[in-house]
């Protein structure tokens, strides 16, 4: 396993770097990066003493290789806050053409929280822009000259590191332009089973789930980390959160792919069709077309009879083309089995046909994969809470994250506020990438507005930065959103917690 040094990022860095200098003004120090500082804007009493204990990220992206190029790259990193702005950054995993860097040694780094829930962390010669959601929950992007990514960090329950997953878990796990899959890992005493949906770019899913054998490594360290395999040949790393939730990703000493995802146990079942019941479900999904990277992302609502039916209203964006507001047709029908997989069967208005394979974690959440030969697309549904839906139900401020691309890789995350009138301030850090000059970090403060359907589709015009985004209420001021201006870009948001 090659280690991953700071003067092996810096070579790569530096090259693109230099090769920007002349556009951008860009300084060529190697280490150097953007710092927005954090978005301004919004209420809230977040301070320091918000982001306290030990936490992990889970993110992707785009940067600078090893190879003096630009790739995709998956990451995870486990870190402790000590609540006064200090980190000690333990673990540092990461994934880019076809290499796996390991940290070597622990690092040291600074944090500030402003009390609107945004900060920046800085470690390892680079800037994290974050929004809390809540002490144990945020979002993240990456913004440097050098890289562009998102992701979530959570807090560990370091209580769970004293023996691997046990029960049944369902998963979700993405690999960049090339395949992702959605399943069942049933976990006794180390072994694993698996049935799973997986999906690879270009092709269609098989009639029904491929079964799989595994096993978890015998113990988990003090980040948190162990490794498990799996009889497809894939190796892991896993991060645990909690008894009930792991992060993993693609790790060995060999190559490594961009694999990564998460799994959380499954509780609630045996289920039907008629565990949805007469409820609506908001799904936000995104991945990668056979033409561009992070090129679609799709949200919407489907209402359930509680029999096979379905009635709903999609949005989605595939390569830049905008599909705004398309209905089911009556022949529209899902159906679930007693494991938790399930299929929705979407004929649209727009003459076109979706079919999506969930699994169920539990009676309102799901993970989704869209079963199609045009793109690797993934994501979840929640169960709606809250309709019918007005101006007036959006009054708490919320945590956004948002990804995609339209001249450049787009990252974005801050805090919206809407006023319950129509009107909403939007704080964000962001970073924009282009392959050949870098990234641009920023921070925007800048006010919006909104219209509300009593379903809970939302349209938003935000200044300066688009406007036309679509946002689906999963509850008052939570949900998913994609942007309809010609951009693939697309996100959700998470109502912050009062501090």
């Amino acid at each position: 396993m090659n280690p991953y040094s700071k003067r092996s990022k810096c070579a790569a860095r530096a090259a693109l770097v230099l090769a920007a200098t002349a556009a951008l003004l860009m300084a060529t120090a190697c280490g150097s990066s953007g710092s927005n500082g954090g978005g301004g804007g919004g209420g809230g009493t977040f301070t320091p003493a918000s982001l306290s204990g030990q936490y992990v990220i889970s993110q992707t992206g785009i940067g600078a290789d090893q190879f003096g190029g630009v790739a995709v790259f998956s990451e995870s990193i486990v870190f402790t806050a000590d609540g006064k702005g200090n980190l000690n950054v333990t673990v540092d995993d990461f994934n880019q053409s076809g290499v796996s860097f390991q940290l070597s040694s622990a690092l040291s780094g600074t944090y500030s929280i402003g009390k609107n829930g945004v900060g920046v962390l800085h470690f390892n010669s680079s800037t994290y822009g974050i929004t809390m959601i809540d002490d144990s929950h945020f979002h993240v992007i990456q913004g440097d000259l050098f890289a562009t990514a998102s992701g979530f960090g959570e807090k560990q329950d370091t209580s769970s590191f004293s023996a691997v997953p046990v029960g049944t878990f369902i998963f979700q796990s993405h690999n960049a332009s090339v395949a992702s899959r959605v399943g069942s890992l049933a976990v006794a005493s180390g072994n694993i089973n698996v049935l799973e949906d997986s999906l690879t770019l270009g092709t269609t899913l098989p009639i029904s789930p491929t079964a799989l054998t595994g096993s978890f490594g015998p113990t988990i360290d003090a980040n948190g980390r162990g490794t498990f395999v799996l009889s497809d040949g894939s190796t892991f790393a896993f991060y645990m959160v909690n008894a009930s939730k792991f992060r993993f990703m693609s790790f060995s000493g060999g190559s490594s792919t961009l694999e990564i995802g998460q799994a959380e146990k499954q509780t609630g079942g045996p289920f039907s069709a008629a565990s949805l019941g007469t409820g609506t479900y908001v799904f936000g999904t995104s991945g990668d077309t056979l033409t561009n990277s992070v090129g679609m992302h799709s949200v919407g609502a489907l209402t359930t009879d509680g029999v096979s039916k379905l009635t709903g209203t999609v949005d989605y964006v595939q390569d830049g083309a905008v599909n705004t507001a398309i209905t089911l047709l009556d022949t529209s029908s899902y159906a679930l089995a007693m494991d938790g997989r399930g299929l929705f069967n979407l004929d649209l208005s727009n003459s076109t046909s979706d079919q999506k394979v969930f699994w169920m974690v539990n009676p309102t959440r799901a993970y989704v994969l869209n079963n199609t030969a045009a793109a690797i697309e993934d994501g979840t549904f929640t169960k709606q809470q809250g309709a019918p839906f007005s101006a007036t139900s959006l009054a708490s401020q919320s945590s956004f994250v948002m990804d995609g691309f339209d001249v450049a890789f787009k990252d974005r995350t801050g805090v919206i506020t809407p006023h319950s009138n129509g009107n909403l301030d939007w704080n964000q850090q962001a970073n924009s990438f282009d392959i050949n000059f870098g990234g641009v970090p920023s921070a925007t403060t800048t006010t919006g507005n909104y219209q509300v359907d009593a379903s809970g589709r939302v349209t938003v015009s935000v200044n300066n930065v688009s406007s036309s985004i679509v946002f689906y209420l999963s509850s008052a001021n939570s949900g998913v959103m994609v942007q309809e201006d010609g951009a693939d870009i697309g996100g959700t948001f998470e109502t912050q917690a009062t501090q």
